[in-house]
């Protein structure tokens, strides 16, 4: 599931990445932004960041995105301090697994009308359905059941590599 499709078909405005490392799936929503477009790259270290920003900046989206370096669960209440709850139309996924739960509450929170949240790895190559389950992978299992249920939301589970979770937001 590409994010850049998403953004462009979903006339997205503002996404968030959680888990940014060095940039390509937000350098294609960034891509697909319109110019007044704001992306949020949130990481827990600068280091990847950094080598992925001559290409934002090649690719013209530099603009667009604002680096926050520190702890994803503080960085999205950061956002919402700000007054961001309810405006954000797409949250990608791909960080350290055993916040999965902290990140869908936190994007909840942060997601407009219509907004969509995708977790990468939500099928972790198909470990979360073993009995044993075992850190990170009861973290997944949890928030791909949460998911299921969860009210006002349309949430669809993909076998696809290493299973994605989307989940969109009811209008």
């Amino acid at each position: 599931l590409s994010s850049g499709i998403n953004a462009e078909y979903g006339g997205a405005k503002s996404v968030i990445e959680v888990g940014t490392f060095t940039g390509v799936a937000l350098l294609k929503m960034s891509l697909e932004l319109p110019k007044n477009g704001k992306a949020y790259a949130l990481d827990v270290s600068s280091t990847y960041c950094d080598v992925g920003k001559p290409f934002m900046e090649m690719a013209g989206v530099r603009d667009k995105i604002e680096y926050m370096i520190g702890p994803a669960v503080e960085s999205l209440a950061q956002l919402s301090n700000r007054g961001l709850n309810g405006t954000i139309d797409i949250a990608f996924i791909d960080a350290d697994k055993g916040n999965y739960p902290n990140y869908l509450r936190a994007c909840l929170e942060l997601l407009s009308p219509g907004g969509v949240i995708v977790f990468d790895n939500a099928t972790f190559g198909g470990k979360v359905v073993l009995p044993e389950l075992k850190e990170p992978c009861n973290q997944i299992d949890s928030v791909n059941k949460a998911a299921m249920t969860l009210p006002g939301a349309t949430t669809l589970l993909l076998d696809i590599g290493d299973g994605c979770l989307v989940i969109r937001k009811d209008m």
